[in-house]
């Protein structure tokens, strides 16, 4: 069985900080504050120095770059866990945890399911690089707009599919295929709010998942949020299932 700092080495290169840089054995990440995994610490082995002169080196990294100085801290899928390791010597230093731990989920390919035949005049689509319909629809966390270094975040794996589900001009379900290291990655799945309950984010993850599945890849993994309880149920339909969870720590002020 894979581990979770394997997974979590591979699952590095699909969502890449536009600025990385190596402490040891910990990835430096940082892209203009515009999500989580690219602007964080993902700590994969050593650091090469003892541990308090490697978080001080951190934080001066990131607020150099006027970021918060973040961890992302991969563990077991329990809740009730206490902390271990890194996330205990971290939660001493007053590390505080931020909301929205996520789980990581893999599935086989194919996934065993057909993508339906769509409505007439819908159609998928895609595209090597996110066209402004697609952009317009991907909300991330909300925001109303996604700023310029989103699609230098979006565009950072070796390779990635921008998916979308068109019903005439307007897109109304979109999903981000990325490949690296032979592993198939998903992000980026959204839905239409006026076009939801229509089983269009199974559609759009069948259809994200027939491309990687088209390329020779044999597996997807995806990160949803705990608390994402339809998404969680949604992708366990479809053959997910839980890797692993991870949680962010950010330094004290």
């Amino acid at each position: 069985m894979q581990s979770i700092i394997d997974l979590e080495r591979m699952a590095a290169g699909h969502w890449r900080g536009t600025e990385e840089e190596w402490l040891g054995g910990w990835l430096l990440r940082a892209a203009e504050g515009f999500t989580g995994r690219a602007n964080s610490v993902l700590p994969l082995g050593d650091p090469g120095m003892p541990l308090d002169e490697a978080l001080a080196a951190v934080t001066q990294w990131y607020r150099a770059r006027g970021l918060p100085p973040m961890m992302a801290v991969p563990g077991p899928i329990a809740a009730d866990s206490p902390p271990q390791g890194l996330d205990h010597l971290l939660s001493e230093r007053q590390w505080l945890t931020r909301s929205g731990p996520a789980f990581v989920m893999l599935a086989d390919l194919p996934l065993g399911i057909d993508l339906d035949g769509l409505p007439a005049g819908r159609e998928v689509l895609a595209s090597p690089e996110p066209d402004d319909a697609w952009a317009a629809r991907y909300h991330y966390r909300g925001q109303d707009y996604l700023p310029p270094v989103a699609r230098k975040v979006l565009t950072s794996a070796p390779e990635q599919l921008f998916v979308s589900i068109r019903d005439g001009g307007e897109v109304i379900a979109i999903a981000r295929l990325s490949i690296a290291d032979g592993l198939a990655g998903l992000s980026a799945v959204e839905v239409h709010a006026d076009h939801r309950r229509q089983g269009l984010g199974g559609a759009i993850t069948a259809a994200a998942c027939l491309a990687a599945g088209q390329r020779g890849l044999s597996r997807v993994f995806l990160q949803v949020e705990v608390g994402n309880a339809p998404a969680r149920a949604l992708y366990t339909r479809l053959g997910f299932r839980c890797s692993h969870r991870y949680h962010y720590r950010i330094a004290p002020a």
